[in-house]
């Protein structure tokens, strides 16, 4: 271990989690999700809802509604006999209501964060990080879809795997000093950043994560994967431990395979994990050809926080 990040274990002290819990509660600047995307949350609930009904909706928001046609017309949902779609109703038909939610919601977190004016590491390469592990969340779901008992969908896999890591939006917007610090000391000592992130700001990102999740009214699927994907046995009851479980082996794959870059130098990893979810090394080369392929073209999702 490296001397220097030993001294400053003796020296650092803790910020107060609830103190920051109150910086948080009282910033005039803090990150919101637009109307849009609060109401698109609500429809995918709504058995009423269907695409003219939210197309309705999102032609108020032209940014959203671009982004929507932008990716109908990518290579993910590879528009039938090569036509365009240029139409929101018909856009949103061949997506579904869910995946036009998440473009909202997982949008909505990369402006949040984009507005930060003291980045701590590379804001792309972070990006890259947070679609590869839905990519690779999704891909490891097809996969383990026959050893999962609770009802997980492909979308809602793909969505917990992009917004995992949304707590680093306030570490580096009200502690990035800190932040900034307990980075560089992971580093240093090649541990998980989580760990100087609870010595330093008095909290992980995962907790503080689960606290903006829980501020914007997402789902409890979602609340319950960012506030546990570094430790995915500790999630109370069984219900969202299997989302978890897929999260956390996917952010591991993400980083050992050095997909983007999170700030995180050795992620943490629950063996356990692989062996519930069957995963031999035979079927995570498998997986990794498929990810590979998708992960290519995750330049459209890039572009979605543009």
């Amino acid at each position: 271990m490296d001397s220097t990040y030993t001294n400053e274990v003796k020296a650092g002290t803790t910020r107060d989690a609830h103190e920051l819990l109150r910086i948080f509660e009282s910033a005039e600047d803090l990150p919101t999700l637009p109307e849009v995307a609060l109401k698109l949350q609500k429809v995918v609930d709504d058995p009423r809802s269907n695409a003219k009904s939210v197309a309705k909706m999102i032609e108020d928001d032209p940014a959203l509604a671009t982004k929507v046609l932008k990716m109908v017309n990518s290579v993910f949902y590879a528009p039938a006999h090569g036509v365009k779609i240029t139409q929101l109703q018909p856009a949103i038909a061949r997506l579904g209501l869910i995946a036009v939610s998440n473009i909202a919601l997982s949008t909505s977190v990369f402006q949040a964060f984009s507005r930060c004016q003291m980045p701590v590491f590379d804001r792309r390469e972070f990006w890259r990080h947070s679609i590869t592990v839905g990519i690779i969340t999704s891909v490891l779901y097809d996969y383990s879809v026959d050893t999962i008992e609770q009802h997980i969908t492909r979308d809602m896999a793909h969505l917990a795997g992009i917004v995992h890591d949304m707590g680093k939006i306030l570490f580096e917007r009200y502690a990035n000093t800190e932040f900034h610090k307990a980075i560089q000391n992971a580093k240093m000592a090649d541990i998980p950043v989580v760990k100087e992130e609870c010595r330093l700001i008095g909290m992980g990102h995962d907790e503080a994560g689960a606290w903006l999740a829980n501020k914007w009214q997402l789902g409890p699927d979602i609340q319950a994967v960012v506030r546990w994907h570094h430790d995915p046995f500790l999630c109370p009851g069984d219900e969202f431990k299997p989302l978890a479980k897929l999260v956390h082996m996917a952010d591991y794959i993400c980083h050992n395979q050095k997909l983007g870059d999170s700030g995180n130098p050795n992620p943490s990893y629950d063996q356990r994990v692989r062996e519930e979810l069957k995963l031999t090394p035979e079927k995570i080369g498998d997986l990794m050809g498929v990810v590979e392929v998708e992960a290519a073209n995750s330049e459209v999702l890039l572009s979605l926080s543009e």
